[in-house]
């Protein structure tokens, strides 16, 4: 699954049976979310989704389930189903989770040999760096930890991993217009100090840089 996951066919493929409808609602929920049709604070309406998607209310609860586990969302049985605020302290820790686990898989599973694969997690770390504005930084990090997740081998871990990914771009994207707006020279030495560590292949400068990196994005 793609972090940054919004597919316009979405309600499509619910006739062609390609995906579980559990994962198709919350693919569908999370795609609203990250467009920010949903903001924190919103309600979400169940019902609203089982007609969208065409489907009934259970894969809809599934989703919205899973969506509290990570955190994106609130649910107060019987009261409010609500998008969590991603602007919050407890939010925003999630990006250094997310680095944490990212400098983890790196030291475990980026192999010294892999030149290209180094080659182009360095350029991805630079871009982190380079970025102009706060939506080019969150793309940066994004694909970062997207090809991040593609490296580990477990299915669970890396799923842990994305699902980790999706909550730290919502506390990056709906808090840029509370804090950091543009790159800060911190976060060009962050990237630039990954970058090298990733390209020279030292597993634990690769894992100290990266946590690195998203200590500052925080």
């Amino acid at each position: 699954m793609t972090i940054a996951y919004a597919d316009p066919r979405a309600r499509q493929r619910v006739h062609h049976g390609s995906v579980p409808l559990p994962e198709l609602a919350f693919e569908h929920i999370l795609a609203a979310i990250l467009r920010g049709d949903y903001v924190s604070g919103d309600s979400l309406n169940t019902t609203r989704f089982a007609k969208e998607l065409d489907m009934s209310l259970n894969p809809i609860r599934e989703a919205i389930i899973r969506l509290r586990d990570i955190g994106l969302v609130e649910v107060t049985p019987a009261r409010y189903t609500k998008v969590a605020d991603f602007t919050t302290s407890e939010s925003r820790a999630a990006i250094g989770y997310a680095g944490m686990l990212a400098g983890a898989a790196l030291r475990k599973f980026l192999f010294t040999g892999e030149d290209g694969i180094r080659s182009d997690l360095a350029a991805l770390a630079e871009l982190v760096g380079r970025a102009d504005s706060a939506a080019e930084r969150n793309a940066a990090v994004v694909a970062f930890l997207t090809a991040v997740a593609d490296l580990v081998e477990h299915p669970r871990q890396s799923m842990h991993l994305v699902e980790s990914a999706i909550l730290a771009q919502c506390a990056l994207q709906f808090s840029e217009g509370v804090s950091r707006g543009v790159t800060t020279q911190g976060h060009s030495t962050a990237a630039r100090a990954a970058a090298r560590a990733i390209r020279a292949g030292e597993p634990a400068a690769i894992e100290m840089t990266v946590r690195a990196l998203f200590d500052q994005l925080a």
